[in-house]
């Protein structure tokens, strides 16, 4: 299904019915990379996902991307969706989006999961996703191709399911180079969210195996929330929700009864 949001067109998925649970992918992912988790959801919640603007199927819009600007296209999105309020799910990039649209209007967000989440980047941090943007726009996805897969999927899903690891290659491959550019740069660019005035309860999932965010940043998450459980996610890296979806999905049942 299609719908615009502040302007743009968006691509957006919704199924399942009950209370409502939205589903934000992070950097260079899509909706799709939640399908997993969203089957399980949808029979007992309703299960919104969506393409953030630059990614899958919905259109760029003008100008630069920017984590406040993906937030209001979340928040918008509940709106002309009537709903409730939400659990509100990001991963790793979405994670920042989601900690915006809570903090910016709680109202609409009653419960918060972040899974692969992130607390803060340090100056190198920021760094390095200003020259992946350059990378990019040099030589293209291909340029990062090589060194990105390897740590997105733990070592045991790249040995037990290497048709996973292709078809995660096949996702990054068909990023278009401007608009991962584009958000890497949002990334580098990314505020600082005032972590304490998140007063939603707020589950925090991270894989064993994650480097690209690993447990230390999830548990530097849990000291700056006020209500927040950890909850550490097996045999899974930064693309958990493709690894382990049922673990996740059993994670924020248990969540939220």
């Amino acid at each position: 299904m299609f719908i615009e949001l502040n302007g743009v067109r968006h691509h957006y998925t919704s199924t399942g019915e009950g209370p409502p649970v939205v589903l934000v992918h992070g950097l260079g992912g899509n909706l799709h990379t939640w399908h997993g988790v969203t089957e399980a959801l949808r029979l007992h919640h309703h299960v919104i996902a969506l393409d953030l603007r630059g990614h899958g199927r919905s259109d760029t819009g003008k100008g630069a991307f920017s984590i406040k600007t993906w937030a209001n296209d979340v928040a918008a999105l509940i709106s002309a969706l009537e709903l409730p309020a939400v659990t509100l799910v990001g991963h790793s990039m979405g994670t920042l989006i989601a900690q915006q649209v809570a903090v910016a209007q709680p109202e609409a967000v009653d419960h918060l999961v972040l899974l692969g989440g992130i607390s803060h980047f340090e100056p190198p941090a920021k760094e390095a996703y200003a020259k992946r943007a350059e990378a990019v726009e040099e030589g293209g996805m291909d340029a990062l191709v090589d060194d990105w897969v390897p740590g997105a999927l733990a070592p045991r899903t790249h040995a037990k399911l290497p048709q996973l690891t292709g078809m995660l290659r096949a996702m990054f491959l068909g990023n278009d180079p401007k608009q991962y550019a584009k958000a890497c740069r949002a990334l580098s660019k990314a505020p600082n969210i005032d972590k304490e005035s998140i007063g939603q309860p707020t589950l925090l999932l991270v894989g064993d195996h994650d480097r690209s965010t690993p447990i230390a940043m999830t548990e530097d998450l849990h000291r700056q929330i006020p209500v927040s459980r950890v909850k550490v996610v097996p045999a899974a890296s930064h693309w958990a929700s493709l690894e382990q979806p049922d673990v996740i999905a059993a994670s924020i049942l248990e969540f939220l009864t």
